[in-house]
């Protein structure tokens, strides 16, 4: 026997809830565009009709007339718009004529002056109840605390949270004339925390990079490198080309996401047959450490590199292995220091045949030193040409934490 066939029923349609904000044909209101040119902006208005599917209203502006009616004088422009993008009429304040006020609308990074009768303080509608900013904690939906440092155009940090996305700034930098640069609120979409501290000890042609240059970091690119650390710096919106020292320049970063990415230099490091290589090994007593050889060939996508300093099992032919690509890279720049090296330098100690990465815990002299090695916790004295300013190879870019000393 067949089953007999259920029949489906569709479940029933559930009334559409009414807007936690019912308003009623007559109440004034005011609608918050969601139109980017209008955003921020609140329009008065007066409700005309409601709907409840989907739930809007549909209103008359105050201020707006629609231009295409023949009508003398024209009737008022009438839109229908979301619940979500009406609210009530704050309550009025006490009037403030007679003087002029200077406003700055942070969106858009604009100041204009008015009469202070048309200026009233920000309040927000929240839960059916007017709020000021004093009366919200808005603190914990920016991502920046005060002292934060971060970049607009120009260095500068965080002083205060003034409301939801918009915040005080105060620059570090002056104008031209040496005068201070006044305070600015922000909003959000024009900051971005400072990108990583990290100094390039070179760059090449058309390298991608940051120039700083009138208190602020302009996009742009390498287009001739010169001697003593200094390059001619290429800017992306001018063209207009002058020459940096590399203290002015850094590698360009982009914001994405919440995360910085490093725009790819698109390099490739190849090794031909002699080049002076150095080899780092993440075996167990040998982690931080680079040993100084020479690139014979490529074996199966691997290096075959003859040591310098490390001998074979009869202590006397050089040590020859394969290396992986990751683990070999050129040999640094020599970088001269003219003064010594400072307290808490990072840098690299010439011990056991190899360069080992450590720190400067004590100045002894302008010739000695004793370097800490944080990997095995130990304390050795070198002399200064046993010492060199530690870089990383990143990117097929060599980089430092500091080239130069803080100002």
């Amino acid at each position: 026997m067949r089953s007999p066939r259920l029949r489906r029923h569709p479940p029933p349609v559930a009334a559409a809830a009414p807007p936690a904000d019912h308003f009623k044909p007559g109440d004034l209101v005011e609608v918050l565009p969601d139109h980017p040119a209008y955003r921020g902006a609140h329009f008065a208005a007066t409700v005309t009709a409601s709907h409840l599917n989907p739930s809007g209203y549909s209103v008359a502006y105050d201020a707006f007339v629609d231009g295409g009616e023949s009508a003398r004088p024209p009737p008022p422009l009438r839109d229908v718009v979301p619940a979500s993008q009406v609210r009530p009429r704050p309550p009025d304040s006490a009037p403030g004529g007679g003087r002029v006020v200077a406003v700055w609308f942070a969106e858009t990074r604009e100041g204009a002056e008015f009469d202070a009768v048309d200026v009233r303080p920000h309040l927000e509608w929240v839960a059916g109840e007017w709020l000021s900013p004093e009366k919200m904690d808005i603190s914990n939906t920016i991502p920046y605390t005060k002292g934060t440092k971060v970049e607009v155009a120009k260095l500068e940090a965080v002083e205060k949270v003034i409301w939801k996305n918009n915040v005080l700034v105060e620059y570090n930098c002056s104008n031209s004339d040496g005068s201070a640069l006044p305070k600015e609120i922000v909003d959000l979409k024009h900051i971005r925390p400072c990108p990583p501290h990290a100094s390039v000890v070179s760059f090449c042609i058309n390298d991608e990079v940051e120039g700083f240059q009138g208190n602020g970091w302009w996009l742009g690119v390498i287009a001739e490198v010169h001697p003593e650390f200094k390059y001619t710096f290429k800017e992306a919106h001018s063209g207009k080309e002058v020459q940096l020292d590399q203290k002015a320049l850094r590698l360009r970063y982009d914001w994405t996401d919440g995360q910085w990415q490093q725009v790819s230099q698109n390099v490739l490091t190849k090794f031909a047959k002699g080049s002076k290589v150095e080899v780092t090994s993440n075996d167990e007593g040998f982690r931080g450490a680079w040993f100084q050889g020479t690139a014979l060939k490529y074996v199966d996508n691997k290096i075959l590199v003859e040591y310098d300093m490390l001998k074979d099992d009869d202590e006397i032919t050089p040590l020859t292995e394969a290396i992986e690509v990751q683990h070999v890279r050129p040999c640094p720049p020599d970088i001269t220091v003219t003064n010594g090296f400072n307290l808490l330098d990072e840098v690299d100690a010439c011990w056991n045949d190899g360069w080992w990465v450590g720190v400067i815990s004590k100045v002894i002299n302008d010739q000695t030193y004793m370097v800490y090695f944080r990997g095995s916790m130990e304390e050795m004295e070198f002399q200064h040409e046993q010492i060199r300013h530690h870089c990383d190879w990143v990117g097929g870019r060599w980089m430092r934490t500091s080239l130069y000393p803080s100002d």
